[in-house]
């Protein structure tokens, strides 16, 4: 959603005269300070002006910790909802708290729909609306009660294009600008109410061999190296040409993300497990929101382009010959459906890590007492659309779990980076190191996995936190995990340990061989693969975490062009995948970063190629 722009409104008892005074969520964002100054303005509750309109503040707890907002009413009808203080996700939880604004002023009811693929800001939004209504003296209980509203889309879904690309994540963003780019008619299309999918999740960090900040620093690295680097963290089952095309390509995607979507960069480099030099970018806000939000933007700028959330493909349409014609689609909030007929189709529908059923029919290890990372959008839908057509499928085994993911709701803990900037040390909760902390993702998570209950604990200090500034830069993740005990910080080893219920004895020995470590340069233990910090003076952090599923390796089995293939090894026409979707480019273990490169560069692929075929 770009700007302010009005892309969905509710029908029910719309009250129109109150539309020109809508205040939508996130579209005018206060300053810390500004919200700070309206929160104490509100403090005693509502406040009443000459006009006779009422404000009051709510509060709610979203995916990223406690946000505010204010309330207005008039006459018992709300007509201003602002956003004061959020965290949540950008692109995400601030578009579902936009659509949410419109939806309650509108129709003037807390009976609207939760924001698939933001539900907990949702959640989240309904309540601090709902508390600053009880606090002006309405029922919240009374709003809720109220006649529901249903979704109605004013973006109206073409009856056909030139392409249609399926998931606005990534993969296929880059799909749909290129296709643009080449004078095709374009529908981009995602089953969820917000864009961005597993990419505006991640921390977008991007293998790039040969980049900008490589040269300033005078590191040497070459897409050879990044090849051999991924063949062999893969266990060298990854197909060495598609590794190649993704290595040959990382330059030129990060320049298109920099030029054609205006992404920025931090002025730094990360060492993921498995590379054996610095090389990956990271996005200004160390977040892939930063990648997704601009290329929304970016799209909502383009005149070829419809995109369109709330439309879940479910039917890829052959004519005779097995060519793709078109795609049947539904909207899973009203079941409405249609189709939408296209001379080819791009799927960027991500993997399968949120499907518990589709994990364990290929690895049966990958069961739901694993939690996992990924958007529950991640349902391998793409993967069953093209095998119900003869598509092929690859190395559906592989499934990769991220080491440091919170103990109780399996996110992503990107505090836990510090790891990754040759911070910290990883223990058992006898105290003791288990693994090199550098090392793979799936040899760590297998090292905790085999550890006694299943859970490890980063041990980093001040100077760790100091030097990377990602507790700063996470505060709202920081927040909320030491609220829940997941990190934990104190004075001495002593206090953390404790805490954790970690040995605190043998943890202090074990940070004093550490330390030795450092001073000889070299760690005969585990051989650790990068520079070495010490752990030094306190404060101490020390945080909980367990693997999770993260990345699904197999997919669609694809050529260099991005063509699907059939079980026969022939490609079906009109059908390209880019993405997690795509499968055979990673082996056994994708190593951390190249996901971002490969989305990217085969997204661009895909979407040139399928403009070519539409010609």
């Amino acid at each position: 959603m770009s700007g302010c722009s009005r892309r969905q409104f509710l029908t029910g008892s719309a009250l129109a005269a109150l539309g020109g005074t809508l205040a939508l969520a996130g579209c005018a964002p206060m300053s810390h300070e500004e919200a700070a100054a309206k929160k104490r303005e509100a403090a005693a509750g509502n406040d009443k002006n000459a006009d006779g309109e009422v404000t009051a503040i709510g509060t709610g707890m979203g995916k990223h910790g406690e946000f505010t907002v204010e309330v207005s009413a008039k006459d018992g009808a709300i007509d201003r909802i602002t956003v004061l203080d959020s965290r949540e996700t950008p692109g995400m939880g601030d578009v579902a708290m936009e659509k949410m604004t419109q939806a309650i002023i509108d129709n003037q009811t807390l009976a609207v729909d939760t924001i698939s693929g933001a539900t907990l800001t949702s959640m989240a939004f309904l309540t601090a609306v709902g508390s600053a209504l009880d606090a002006m003296g309405e029922s919240a209980d009374d709003w809720k009660n109220r006649e529901p509203a249903a979704w109605v889309s004013d973006v109206e879904l073409p009856e056909e294009a030139d392409v249609v690309v399926i998931g606005a994540g990534g993969a296929g963003f880059a799909a749909a600008i290129t296709a643009a780019n080449e004078g095709k008619s374009v529908v981009l299309m995602d089953k969820m109410g917000v864009f961005g999918g597993d990419t505006a999740l991640s921390g977008g960090e991007m293998a790039v061999p040969g980049n900008w900040i490589q040269v300033t620093q005078g590191i040497e690295d070459s897409p050879e190296n990044l090849v051999s680097d991924m063949l062999v963290g893969g266990d060298n089952k990854g197909d060495p040409e598609l590794v190649a095309i993704i290595a040959n390509g990382a330059l030129d995607s990060a320049n298109w993300l920099t030029y054609e979507g205006g992404v920025s960069w931090k002025h730094d480099l990360m060492q993921f497990g498995g590379h054996n030099i610095k090389r990956s970018i990271i996005p200004i806000t160390h977040s892939g929101s930063e990648m997704t939000t601009k290329l929304t933007n970016r799209v909502n700028g383009m005149d070829d382009i419809v995109l369109i959330d709330n439309t879940k493909a479910v039917e890829l349409v052959t004519d005779d010959a097995g060519a793709v014609t078109g795609v049947k689609v539904e909207n899973p909030v009203t079941g409405d459906t249609s189709e939408v007929k296209c001379k080819a189709v791009v799927l960027a529908t991500g993997g399968f890590g949120s499907n518990v059923d589709m994990r364990v029919k290929y690895n049966p290890e990958m069961d739901d007492k694993i939690l996992s990372t990924d958007s529950v959008a991640a349902q391998g839908d793409g993967i069953v659309m093209a095998e119900k057509i003869g598509a092929d499928t690859i190395d559906m085994e592989y499934i990769q779990t991220y080491p440091v993911c919170d103990p109780e709701t399996g996110a992503l803990l990107y505090v836990g980076d510090v790891r990754l900037e040759n911070h910290g040390i990883l223990v058992n909760r006898e105290g003791d190191r288990f693994v090199q902390e550098l090392d793979r993702r799936d040899v760590i998570s297998n090292g905790i996995k085999n550890q006694t209950d299943g859970v490890a604990f980063l041990l980093f200090d001040q100077a760790a936190v100091d030097e990377t500034g990602l507790l700063k830069q996470h505060a709202d993740e920081y927040e909320n995990s030491e609220a829940r005990g997941v990190i934990v910080k104190g004075d001495t080893l002593e206090d953390v340990a404790k805490a954790q219920g970690v040995d605190a004895a043998e943890l202090q020995k074990t940070v004093e061989k550490w330390n030795q470590y450092c001073a000889d340069g070299k760690d005969p233990d585990f051989g650790y693969s990068a520079e070495m910090n010490v752990i030094g003076d306190g404060p101490y952090y020390l945080m909980a975490c367990k693997p999770a599923v993260h990345y699904t390796m197999g997919g669609l089995h694809i050529t260099p062009e991005a063509e699907v293939l059939t079980v026969e090894g022939t490609p079906i026409a009109g059908l390209y995948a880019a993405g997690e979707v795509a499968g055979h480019k990673m082996g056994t273990n994708r190593l951390g970063s190249c996901s971002m490169t490969d989305i990217y560069t085969f997204g661009r692929i895909a979407g040139k190629n399928a403009a070519d075929y539409a010609a």
